[in-house]
């Protein structure tokens, strides 16, 4: 299935590149490199070779992202990480051309709002852009930014902690909510998308469940300062939620969490370890589904499948569907 999920991706950059305004120079590939992870690696590996980053255009550097990315989407996480440091290498033949590469990537890349948003490719290209001797301190600074940013808050990582204003004032703290598993809930209080979310979430059957059981919390954080805004959408966050408000507008002037696109949703587990990031309510909802179904595999193994010999996570997942 991935071969051939593989020839459809080459076959794609194929035709788009064929029908896109300004046509990407595409490489050939060898006819020797016939298997398709090998051709895909070939392709990663040498993608900018035609490329002159000091005389192309913005419109062929996104053109040859939109077809890069699929490809990097199905190689290993190595493969894709080298084609990011080739292309960097590629774009340091001229003088401005990694700086070029770094601000079309930007708009690609790191644009929430966009299905090619992708951290995990933005964070490999500035890990190789940021040491190049081929880009200036001053057109550095953004992208070191960014790159503060994408380290932050990444699963295996701590969720920074953060203040919570509740009803008449009361203060608490993110690190205080005590559950085998958080759900954090980032909002702007009003908004369609994040009502939309907050009753997705509200409605699903595993979360709820779990919080009937006891291993489970919401925390609602209104990612607003106004007391006045968030005291009058309280109403649509259910009260067996954690809600509040950031009364100091922490989180959004000191960078705390990517808040650009509203709602976001992380999954913690008991020590506030992130175990999701920026996902949504079929993420949380996929993530905990897998968790019991292992849990389920493990008791049945361990008790041998005997006759009789019942599961309580066998239980837990089928009464949470």
């Amino acid at each position: 299935m991935k071969k051939f999920l593989i020839m459809l991706c080459l076959a794609a950059a194929t035709v788009m590149s064929a029908a896109a305004q300004e046509k990407f120079p595409m490489i050939t590939i060898p006819e020797d490199v016939t298997d398709p992870l090998l051709r895909a690696k070939y392709l990663s590996d040498h993608f900018w070779e035609n490329v002159d980053f000091e005389t192309a255009s913005d419109d062929l550097i996104s053109n040859g992202l939109s077809e890069l990315i699929p490809i990097l989407r199905i190689v290993d996480y190595d493969a894709m990480t080298a084609s990011w440091a080739a292309a960097v290498k590629q774009a340091e033949e001229s003088k401005t051309g990694v700086a070029h590469l770094l601000k079309v990537s930007r708009s690609v890349l790191n644009d929430p709002t966009k299905e090619s948003y992708d951290e995990d490719m933005y964070r490999a290209l500035l890990h190789a852009a940021l040491v190049s001797k081929k880009i200036t301190k001053s057109d550095k600074e953004p992208f070191q930014r960014d790159l503060v940013m994408l380290e932050v808050n990444n699963a295996g990582s701590a969720a920074i902690d953060f203040e919570i204003t509740g009803a008449d004032g009361a203060k608490s703290r993110l690190s205080d909510v005590e559950s085998p598993i958080t759900v954090l809930f980032l909002y702007e209080p009003g908004a369609v998308d994040s009502k939309l979310e907050r009753f997705r979430l509200s409605q699903a059957r595993i979360t709820n469940y779990l919080m009937q059981a006891g291993g489970l919390k919401i925390v609602a954080m209104a990612c607003t300062s106004d007391a006045a805004l968030w005291e009058k959408n309280r109403s649509d966050i259910p009260s067996e939620w954690v809600s509040g408000y950031d009364a100091g507008d922490v989180i959004r002037n000191e960078g705390l969490y990517d808040l650009r696109v509203m709602p976001r949703l992380y999954l913690l587990d008991e020590k506030k370890v992130v175990l999701l990031k920026n996902t949504n309510t079929d993420g949380v909802e996929e993530y905990l589904y897998d968790v019991l179904r292992a849990a389920a595999q493990q008791q049945q193994a361990a008790a041998g499948q005997t006759a009789g010999g019942g599961s309580d996570a066998s239980t837990d997942a089928a009464a949470a569907k």
